[in-house]
Parts: C-alpha cells; sequence; structure tokens
C-alpha cells in the first residue's frame, strides 16, 4: 500500500536561533566550496554529520538542540575552516556578504532612476496638489538615501579592492574588517544616515542639477566642479566619514563661537608684584 503524503516524516525543528544560524552558516560554506571545487579531503563522518544535520529548520514550536547535534556542528564548522587556505576563506567571506557589494548597491541605482523618472512625472500633477508634493517629496528623499547608498557601497568597493591588492600578513586585519557583516551593516547605516541629515539642504539642488544635466548640454567652464558638486553632495556624505566627522566638528564649532561656550574668561590684568627691598 502506498505511503500517504501526510505520514511522511517532516524535518526537525529547532527553535535555537543560533544553532540553525551556525547551520546555515556552515551549509553557505560547503555550497561554496562544491561550487568552487575546493572541498577538502575529510573523514567521513563530518559529511555524515551534515547529512544528519543539514534537514533541520527553524521554529518557535520546536524543540531545543541537544548537546549531540552542537558537538556535530562544532565538528563540520571548525574541521571544515580550520583547512581552508587564507584566499579561499577571503573569497568565501565575500562570497557570503555579496549582498553589500552586489545587490545594495543595485537597489540604491535603482532608487535613483526612479527619483529622477519622478521629476518628470512631476511635471504631469497640476501645480500646488497633493500628488504635486508628494511626488517631489518622495522623490528629493529617495534620490537623497540612494545616493548616500551608493556613496557608501563605493567605499566599500574600494576599500575591499584595494586591500585585496595589498594583501600581506599585516593587513589581514583590515581585510577581516572589510569583510565583517556587522561593520558593513553598521557602516551602511551611519552612511546613508549622514546623508539624509546633512545632505538633505542639498539634496532638490542635487536632484535637480542631475535631472537637468540629462537633457542639456554640459559646459566645460569654471563652474563644472561646482555643478558636480551640486549633484555628488549626498554621495560624498554616504562615501566619505572623514568628510562627514570634519563638517559636523566646524559646525560644532560654529555653534560654541555663537554661544560662547569653551570660551576662556577674560581676567583682569593683575597688579604689578612689588619687589621685595624696593622703595
Amino acid at each position: 500500500m502506498d505511503a500517504q503524503p501526510g505520514s511522511q516524516s517532516s524535518p526537525p525543528k529547532i527553535s535555537d536561533r543560533l544553532f540553525i544560524q551556525q547551520l546555515g552558516y556552515t551549509r553557505s560554506l560547503v555550497t561554496f566550496l562544491i561550487r568552487r571545487q575546493a572541498l577538502p579531503e575529510k573523514p567521513p563522518d563530518v559529511l555524515a554529520n551534515l547529512a544528519a544535520l543539514g534537514s533541520m529548520r527553524y521554529s518557535a514550536a520546536g524543540r531545543a538542540a541537544s548537546e549531540e547535534e552542537w558537538r556535530k556542528l562544532y565538528v563540520i564548522s571548525h574541521g571544515l575552516a580550520s583547512e581552508l587556505p587564507l584566499e579561499i576563506a577571503t573569497a568565501f567571506s565575500i562570497w557570503r556578504l555579496r549582498t553589500f557589494f552586489g545587490l545594495f548597491p543595485l537597489i540604491f541605482l535603482i532608487m535613483g532612476t526612479l527619483a529622477l523618472e519622478a521629476t518628470y512625472l512631476k511635471g504631469y500633477a497640476v501645480e500646488g496638489s497633493g500628488w504635486y508634493y508628494f511626488i517631489g517629496l518622495a522623490a528629493v528623499l529617495s534620490w537623497t538615501c540612494a545616493l548616500g547608498g551608493l556613496g557608501t557601497s563605493a567605499f566599500f568597493g574600494t576599500s575591499l579592492l584595494a586591500q585585496l591588492a595589498s594583501a600581506t600578513g599585516n593587513d589581514q586585519a583590515k581585510l577581516k574588517e572589510i569583510t565583517d557583516y556587522t561593520y558593513l551593516q553598521t557602516r551602511l547605516m551611519i552612511g546613508i544616515l549622514f546623508a539624509f541629515v546633512l545632505g538633505l539642504p542639498f539634496g532638490h539642488l542635487s536632484l535637480v542639477t542631475a535631472s537637468a544635466s540629462l537633457y542639456e548640454d554640459v559646459v566645460w567652464n569654471a563652474e563644472l566642479v561646482t555643478t558636480i558638486l551640486h549633484i555628488l553632495a549626498p554621495f560624498l556624505l554616504g562615501f566619505s566619514t572623514a568628510l562627514v566627522l570634519a563638517i559636523l566638528e566646524r559646525l560644532i564649532e560654529g555653534i560654541k563661537t555663537t554661544l560662547g561656550v569653551g570660551q576662556a574668561t577674560q581676567q583682569h590684568p593683575s597688579a604689578p608684584v612689588k619687589v621685595a627691598g624696593a622703595v
């Protein structure tokens, strides 16, 4: 008699997110090594352990991972990672974080393109209507965040290429930093935040200038650099944290000067000291 579909055993459900995340990392590592045909020669128990754990999935109503399952997972991940050459480990880190180096730049590019398209759609709306202001606001916000994100993505790419070109034993710490998920995520959020907060006053001018440059000839004169800066202001704020910190420092110093904060109190000159024995 044929088995009913409902009688088939379902994959084990585990409620431990940390276990499932580590298992997912190990799966990605094995997948990458198979694609690169760089899977090290391992004892049979490694692949057997992977086959035993590979069907596990996360579920809040699942059970906790057992000590034996943790041991098997550790044997797999540690056994594979310990034998990887440095170039393969670096390539895997880049491949695992490909969303930062490939997907996110594409998303920001689409956002910027849609913002430019919105400037033309804005012309079809009745000036002064709700749609007119809504399209204009959405276009400026999308353009500003998109340029900030593209600037941060450009920083990721240039930093990674620079580190790969000069990767030596002393540069491994920097190479690990640029391939660290937490660092990339934090740097991306900070870049977009800086571009949004500091670049928002230039967002409308940047968008209008970029939109106008699509159908107007470029004039090679002394104002060309100014025009480029008008367009790239949010991009530069997302690209360079040094530039942002310099701007913030100037703003803080200006506020301190305006409010008189931190200025030394002027003291009256003290009376001349009498010299002993003077008449």
